[in-house]
């Protein structure tokens, strides 16, 4: 059987968390030889009457690494059972396509799974939101497992 690499893109809005923190609790993590948390921190680029500024420019996304690496810690002790004896690891890079260059890190991983979380954005909120989801379904090399939110139950009057 193939080692087993979960690739886990874990987003720093608290609403998309608590999926990944239930998925967690009952996957079984028996069969993973590696995990490794992933945040990519998306580079912007804005036009200035003096040129272009990069965003966040190389300095702030120095001071960012280490909270986001602590972030992705503390999220990791929620998403990963404390039992699991695998390798464990943290990585937060920056690009400016976030979905491009996670592609290329689940290749230079040999990830044989993206676990991504979503909002669930439907009809015209989905056409025009550009979704990291729909990109990793797209272009992943590996098979990619979706959490999706809690179903809301509607309620008949």
């Amino acid at each position: 059987m193939c080692p087993q690499r979960i690739v886990i893109a874990v987003p720093l809005e608290e609403s998309l968390l608590p999926q990944l923190y239930e998925w967690g609790s009952n996957f079984d993590f028996t069969h993973v030889d590696e995990v490794h948390l992933l945040h990519v921190v998306k580079k912007s680029l804005t036009p200035m009457e003096y040129g272009l500024v990069e965003s966040p420019d190389d300095f702030t996304y120095n001071e960012m690494v280490l909270p986001l690496e602590k972030f992705l810690r503390v999220e990791g002790q929620k998403i990963v059972p404390s039992d699991y004896t695998g390798a464990l690891s943290y990585e937060v890079t920056k690009g400016f396509t976030p979905e491009e260059e996670v592609v290329d890190i689940l290749r230079s991983f040999r990830a044989t799974l993206i676990v991504v979380s979503t909002r669930g954005k439907h009809g015209l909120d989905g056409f025009f939101h550009r979704s990291f989801t729909d990109y990793m379904i797209k272009f992943s090399p590996c098979d990619v497992l979706v959490i999706r939110p809690p179903a809301e139950v509607k309620k008949s009057v």
